[in-house]
C-alpha cells in the first residue's frame, strides 16, 4: 500500500508540468510552481488534478524578479525544474555557436541555485540537454556543479534516454540530482524499465502503440502541401530528407548529406521508436506521421509520455512548442519513487537501480544506428524496390544537353554557355578586355554526372563591387536550373557541418570594399567558426560594421545583434557565398537590434 505521506516540492521552470504529472503519482505535493509563459500556466490550471499543485490559480512570474522568500514562505522537501535549454542545444549551436552561460537563459541555473540555498530542500533535480555537457568544452557544466556544490550540495548526473522509461520517443537528457550534504547518502538513478538494460529486456514502445487508440487506419489524408510536401510519400518510415541524396542513390538528388536537420521531412516508423520531438517545427519538420502528414498536438502529447486525459488547451506552434520544451513525464516518476525510496526509506517506491559505474546502451545504440545509416549509403537502396521517381526512362542521358542563352541583370548583358558539364558565364562584355573579377567552381561527386565546373567572369566593375554579388547570384541559377538542386546551399550543407561539393576559386582585380568581403568569406580560418572580432581588427566599432557591410551585402554574417546565442564582439560567417535575394527568406536571420 502506498504510504499516505505526501513530499512537499517546489517547481521552478515548470512548463507545462513534466516533473509534476510524473512525480505526483509517487506522492509529491508541489505547494507552489513557477513558470513565466502565461499560455504554459494556462496549461497547468487546466491539469491541476494531475499534476499533483495545491495552488487555485498559477500565475506567470520571472524568477529574475522574485526572490525565493517572496516566492514561499515554509520549508520544502524537494526543489525540481529545467531551466531553458537553447542555449545548450545542438538548434542553439546551428543558429550560431554554443553562448552557453554567457547567454541570458544559460544563466538562470543561477536563480535555481539561489532557491535551492534559501530552502535548503533534501534534494533537488535539475534536467538539461544534453549539450551542457559540452558546452564550451565542458567548462558551463564545471560552472553550474561548482555553484550548487557551494550552497552544500553533493551531486550525482546521468544522461537518461526517454525510450529506455517507457517512452516511444529516443530523447537524451541530463538528469543532475542535488543531495543535501548533512544526508549521508550515495544517489542511484533508477534502472531503465524498457531495452536491453532493463531487468526483464522489456522491448520499447513503439509509436503505433502509443498511438494506437487514436489512429484511424482508413483516414483520408490530402497532399502536404508547399515545396517539399510532394516528397513526404516516396520518403521510407525511419527516413527524412536524406532519402533525396546522392550517397542514398537517388538519380535526382535534391539536397546534399546533412545538409540539413535531421527532423526535416522526418516520416515517423511506427514500429520504431520516434526521434526527438522539438519545440519549433517548420514546416518540414517532422516528425511526420507515417500517413504523410503533420503529427496532431494530442499525438506528439502522447509520444512525449503525458497522459490522455492531459489538457493541452493550444493547437499547433503553440501546443507543439509546450510539449518540445517539457520534461517526460516517465522519467520524472521513476526519478521521484528513487527519491523517496533512498532518502526517506519509503520501500513501497522500491525501484532497481543503476550500478555507479554501470554504462547504459543508448549510445552503443546510436553507434548503430550510425552503422546502419551508413550501410544504406552503400547499398544506396538497390535492393528497396522504389516509387517510379526512381524508373527512369531508358533515353534518359547522364549528361544535361548544352546550349546557349543570353539575359540581363540590371541592363548587364549576360551570356551562359553549357557545353561537355561545364558552364560559362560571362557578365559585361567581353570585348572591355580581360575580366575584372572571376569565380570558378569545380565540382565533384555524383553531381558531375550532369555540371562538372562553373566559370563566372564579370567584364565589368563597379565602385561598391556589387558584380560580385551578380556572379553569385548567376551561379545558384545556374544550379537550379541545371542540377535538382535549388541553389549551391544544399550542395555546400549546413554552414555548421559543411559538406562542400566544390571547390572555389577567387580572383579579381578590383579594390572594392566587396572583395574585402569575399576574400574574408573564402578563409579557412574564417569560414563556419564563431571568432572573435580581435580575428579580424582591434578596433571594435571598425570591425563591427564591417562584419554588418558584409551582411548588407549578401553574406550570411551573424553576430551578437543578428543571434543572441553569439557572444558579444564575437561573429560568424556561414556561407563563402552571397545569398540570392529569393533564397534569403529561407535562412533564419533574426533582425539586427
Amino acid at each position: 500500500m502506498v504510504n499516505s505521506n505526501r513530499a512537499t516540492a517546489l517547481s521552478l521552470f515548470a512548463g507545462i508540468g513534466g516533473f509534476e504529472v510524473g512525480m505526483s503519482k509517487c506522492g509529491f505535493s508541489f505547494l507552489k510552481t513557477l513558470e513565466w509563459d502565461e499560455n504554459c500556466c494556462e496549461t497547468l490550471n487546466h491539469n491541476r488534478r494531475l499534476t499533483g499543485s495545491t495552488e487555485d490559480n498559477i500565475k506567470p512570474i520571472d524568477i529574475t524578479k522574485m526572490l525565493p522568500q517572496d516566492f514561499w514562505n515554509s520549508d520544502v522537501d524537494y526543489i525540481v525544474g529545467g531551466p531553458p535549454c537553447q542555449s545548450f542545444s545542438a538548434a542553439g549551436r546551428r543558429a550560431g555557436g554554443v553562448a552557453g552561460t554567457s547567454d541570458i537563459r544559460g544563466t538562470l541555473f543561477g536563480d535555481y541555485c539561489q532557491y535551492v540555498n534559501h530552502f535548503k530542500p533534501k534534494a533537488f533535480v535539475f534536467e538539461n540537454v544534453r549539450g551542457i555537457l559540452s558546452s564550451k568544452k565542458g567548462e558551463d557544466f564545471k560552472i553550474i556543479c561548482a555553484a550548487f556544490e557551494e550552497v552544500d550540495y553533493r551531486l550525482f548526473w546521468r544522461i537518461l534516454n526517454a525510450a529506455d522509461f517507457g517512452v516511444s520517443q529516443l530523447r537524451e537528457r541530463v538528469f543532475l540530482v542535488g543531495i543535501r550534504n548533512d544526508i549521508n547518502i550515495e544517489f542511484r538513478f533508477p534502472r531503465p524499465t524498457h531495452g536491453p538494460d532493463s531487468i526483464e529486456k522489456r522491448p520499447y514502445i513503439t509509436p503505433f502503440e502509443t498511438l494506437e487508440d487514436i489512429y484511424d487506419e482508413n483516414e483520408v489524408v490530402p497532399p502536404y502541401g508547399g515545396k517539399y510536401g510532394h516528397l513526404l510519400p516516396d520518403i521510407p518510415c525511419g527516413e527524412n530528407y536524406r532519402f533525396y541524396t546522392e550517397e542514398m542513390g537517388h538519380p535526382e538528388p535534391l539536397f546534399a548529406w546533412r545538409s540539413k536537420f535531421s527532423n526535416f521531412l522526418y516520416k515517423m516508423d511506427p514500429n520504431e521508436v520516434c526521434r526527438t520531438i522539438i519545440a519549433y517545427q517548420g514546416r518540414y519538420d517532422g516528425p511526420f506521421h507515417w500517413k504523410n502528414r503533420k503529427c496532431t498536438v494530442d499525438e506528439l502529447k502522447r509520444l512525449q509520455g503525458f497522459p490522455t486525459d492531459f489538457i493541452i488547451p493550444f493547437s499547433n506552434g503553440e501546443g507543439i512548442k509546450q510539449v518540445g520544451n517539457s520534461v517526460c513525464p516517465p522519467i520524472a516518476y521513476r526519478i521521484g519513487q528513487a527519491l523517496r525510496y533512498q532518502l526517506e526509506g519509503l520501500v513501497e517506491y522500491e525501484v532497481p537501480l543503476i550500478d555507479p559505474e554501470q554504462k547504459l546502451s543508448f549510445d552503443k545504440r546510436k553507434g548503430a544506428v550510425a552503422r546502419k545509416s551508413r550501410a544504406k549509403k552503400a547499398n544506396k537502396y538497390s535492393d528497396i524496390k522504389q516509387m517510379n521517381l526512381f524508373d527512369m526512362e531508358e533515353t534518359d542521358s547522364c549528361e544535361y544537353p548544352e546550349f546557349n542563352k543570353t539575359g540581363a541583370v540590371t541592363g548587364i548583358d549576360v551570356k551562359w554557355i553549357f557545353k561537355n558539364g561545364e558552364l560559362e558565364i560571362t557578365l559585361g562584355s567581353i570585348s572591355n578586355g580581360m575580366p575584372t573579377t572571376k569565380i570558378d567552381l569545380t565540382f565533384f561527386g555524383n553531381v558531375t554526372s550532369s555540371i562538372k565546373k562553373i566559370t563566372a567572369k564579370a567584364f565589368c566593375s563597379f565602385s561598391d563591387g556589387i558584380e560580385v554579388q551578380y556572379l553569385w547570384t548567376e551561379i545558384h541559377r545556374g544550379i537550379c536550373e541545371i542540377t535538382s538542386y535549388d541553389s549551391l546551399m544544399p550542395l555546400y550543407g549546413h554552414f555548421t557541418e559543411p559538406y562542400p561539393k566544390f571547390e572555389i576559386n577567387f580572383d579579381t582585380h578590383s579594390s572594392s570594399p566587396a572583395m574585402q568581403y569575399q576574400r574574408l568569406a573564402l578563409k579557412d580560418s574564417l569560414l563556419n567558426k564563431v571568432q572573435p572580432y580581435s580575428v579580424i581588427g582591434n578596433d571594435t566599432d571598425t570591425v563591427e560594421n564591417l562584419l554588418k557591410a558584409m551582411r548588407d551585402f549578401g553574406f550570411d554574417v551573424r553576430t551578437s545583434y543578428t543571434n543572441k546565442t553569439i557572444p558579444e564582439y564575437y561573429f560568424r560567417i556561414c556561407y563563402p557565398f552571397t545569398m540570392p535575394a529569393d533564397l534569403k527568406t529561407n535562412i533564419a536571420w533574426a533582425e539586427a537590434k
